[in-house]
């Protein structure tokens, strides 16, 4: 094997895999590595069996995670997703999984219901003008008033003067304040459609998130939200490296790297540019790498310390109950997302929103008649409690939810807790050493982190070819080799059709 590599990339997660995806087909020679021997890296698509692999893998370092229950038969017809989340119909994630060619390698669905526990009952969050006039739960005074902020909030809101001095402020005060909204409705817009995590989110980025949602609704459907199948990120990670991989991408999984070796193995590999996740690049090199910071400041979220998560395997379909006030003219589906708001649960948080995903076999994630619930919780300091402790009150309610009769077809088959913490990006105490990048922990946000991946990973693409055009001394004109997924007159040979490699 030729060793030399113009880019070597290290771990397999949704921003390195598009960054690795793009230099390939910008004709750079690229080299892909992970330690582990599945792709995706934190969002990593996994079987039942897998899981309960990668859980005894944990345990070796991590005693706080947990898991009950026993692997299922037919465990291989599970895609269980460690870090589940869902894509805009318009945004930065999207553009790329289109331009890209990746999209024609995985499946896609509308994410389904919205919906917001409130006072022990799940209410439906209005996505449109016409949800908002049809709902039975609010007067009509209120309505007005929804729909005034929502013309506000799909506009040039920036020099709006209701906006002016209220950019810091908290948005559920600016909702109270000066579109005299009420509790529960100021709520729903707060953390079901502008997906604030804490109780303070400022008003300005959160104004930005609900304007990119509201013109992402219609693209494709009613909702502003798409839903992978085969477990979501990991399967999509998957897809950006196979289209690496047939631009001539190398991958090496399951070898551990130290030192920029690479171990049991023949060959030592050379490269004019090494892109590493921040946890897996070396601590002696940790200080000398160019850290790709996410700047998005239209998706501002304060970006948490860690995420409190749990899968649960549900033995029965999972279709969240209808308010007794909803016309139920909604078609079914088994990918919708509950919303906990701060306080909302007795005995749960006061600080976070909690959110809980739904998937079944109408995503190819569980067998029929079966069903999965991912719980997550933002944590903005490092808990005292366990992933257990914070998430198991979440796990019940869910459960009790479903009407009685139902509540006895549906248990638990297993359920796994654990914590993902997020590397921090530690600023370069010299100047970085040309050639060596580092990119930080995909974002656990489950609305925009996708987004963010895309945009971090194309600000990773051009500081690794503008590094590597340097040094080959590119002339005048800027090269094709630095455009962001080129354009292709047709899908070469080899990049078909088949959905489930």
């Amino acid at each position: 094997m030729d060793n030399h590599f113009d880019v070597i990339v290290l771990g397999t997660g949704l921003i390195e895999s598009i960054t690795a995806a793009a230099l390939s087909k910008a004709g750079f020679k690229v080299a892909h590595i992970d330690p582990n021997p599945y792709y995706g890296a934190d969002q990593a698509s996994l079987s039942l069996d897998e899981l309960v692999q990668w859980v005894n893998h944990r345990k070796e370092h991590d005693r706080s995670v947990t898991h009950y229950g026993e692997v299922p038969p037919h465990a291989r017809q599970y895609s269980v997703s460690l870090g589940p989340s869902v894509i805009p119909s318009i945004g930065p994630f999207i553009s790329s999984l289109i331009a890209s060619g990746v999209s024609r390698y995985g499946s896609f669905k509308l994410l389904g219901r919205v919906v917001i526990y409130d006072g022990g009952m799940l209410k439906d969050v209005p996505q449109s003008k016409d949800d908002i006039f049809q709902s039975k739960a609010m007067s009509l005074l209120e309505k007005r008033r929804v729909t005034r902020f929502l013309m506000f909030a799909a506009g040039d809101f920036e020099n709006n003067k209701e906006l002016h001095g209220q950019e810091n402020s908290p948005l559920l005060d600016f909702l109270h304040r000066i579109f005299l909204l009420s509790e529960a409705t100021a709520r729903a817009i707060t953390y079901a459609l502008g997906y604030c995590y804490f109780i303070a989110e400022k008003t300005l980025p959160a104004l930005h998130r609900i304007r990119a949602y509201l013109k992402a609704s219609g693209r494709y459907g009613p909702s502003s939200f798409l839903v992978g199948y085969y477990g979501g990120s990991g399967e999509i990670a998957q897809g950006f490296c196979r289209a690496a991989a047939v631009r001539g991408g190398v991958y090496i999984l399951g070898r551990s790297v130290t030192t920029i070796e690479v171990d049991d193995f023949p060959d030592r590999l050379h490269c004019r540019c090494l892109i590493s996740s921040t946890s897996l690049l070396p601590g002696h090199l940790s200080t000398l790498a160019d850290v790709i910071r996410p700047s998005i400041s239209s998706y501002g979220s304060p970006r948490p310390f860690a995420v409190a998560r749990c899968i649960a395997v549900v033995d029965g379909p999972i279709t969240l109950p209808w308010d007794i006030e909803d016309s139920g003219t909604s078609e079914v589906s088994d990918s919708s997302l509950l919303v906990f708001p701060p306080g909302s649960l007795h005995g749960g948080s006061a600080i976070s929103a909690v959110h809980v995903m739904t998937a079944g076999p109408g995503t190819m994630s569980a067998p029929s008649g079966k069903g999965i619930l991912y719980i997550s919780m933002p944590l903005l300091t490092n808990s005292v409690h366990s992933a257990e402790i914070l998430l198991r009150p979440y796990l019940t309610a869910v459960l009790l939810l479903f009407p009685a009769e139902q509540q006895q077809q549906k248990t638990l088959i297993c359920s796994t807790f654990y914590m993902q913490e997020l590397n921090s990006c530690t600023a370069s105490t010299s100047d970085p050493l040309v050639g060596l990048l580092a990119v930080p922990s995909s974002s656990p946000h489950i609305t925009q982190g996708v987004d963010e991946a895309a945009i971090v990973a194309e600000a990773t693409f051009r500081k690794a070819a503008y590094s590597l055009n340097r040094e080959i001394k590119e002339m005048n004109q800027e090269s094709e080799q630095t455009v962001f997924w080129p354009v292709l007159a047709e899908m070469e040979e080899g990049e078909g059709n088949d959905m489930h490699w």
